[in-house]
């Protein structure tokens, strides 16, 4: 079990960091997450940060074989952590679309990573 504010605070460190294998699986979970419509396509370039630090953080928890943790879905607790409350309906759609499973139908709980980012991070 992870926290999403210890995985983000760890992809964080990880993207400054000179590793191909970790930049190469954020890219390729970035791409999956964009073409299932999770992340916009538009206004990427402004949100491009924002973009890789959520793929890097679910790197992160593959890389660590543990669950992503929400444990609160408060706005002013990302912003108190320092990030970007778009997280949060990223997280949704990534939910909505079987990316990362859930038991309810939105990013709460402790959420394990979907067979398709699976499968890519794997290889």
């Amino acid at each position: 079990m992870s926290s999403i504010f210890s995985l983000l605070e760890s992809a964080s460190k990880r993207l400054k960091q000179n590793d191909p294998d970790f930049h190469q699986q954020t890219e390729t979970t970035t791409a999956i997450l964009r073409s299932s419509g999770v992340l916009p396509v538009k206004r990427a370039s402004v949100n491009g940060a924002i973009h890789s630090l959520l793929s890097a953080a679910i790197v992160q928890a593959y890389d660590n074989n543990t669950t992503v943790d929400i444990t609160s879905r408060s706005a002013g607790k990302f912003h108190y952590y320092g990030f970007s409350t778009k997280l949060i309906g990223y997280l949704d759609k990534a939910v909505q679309n079987k990316l990362l499973v859930s038991k309810t139908n939105k990013a709460k709980g402790a959420l394990e990573l979907g067979d398709i980012l699976e499968t890519y991070l794997a290889a």
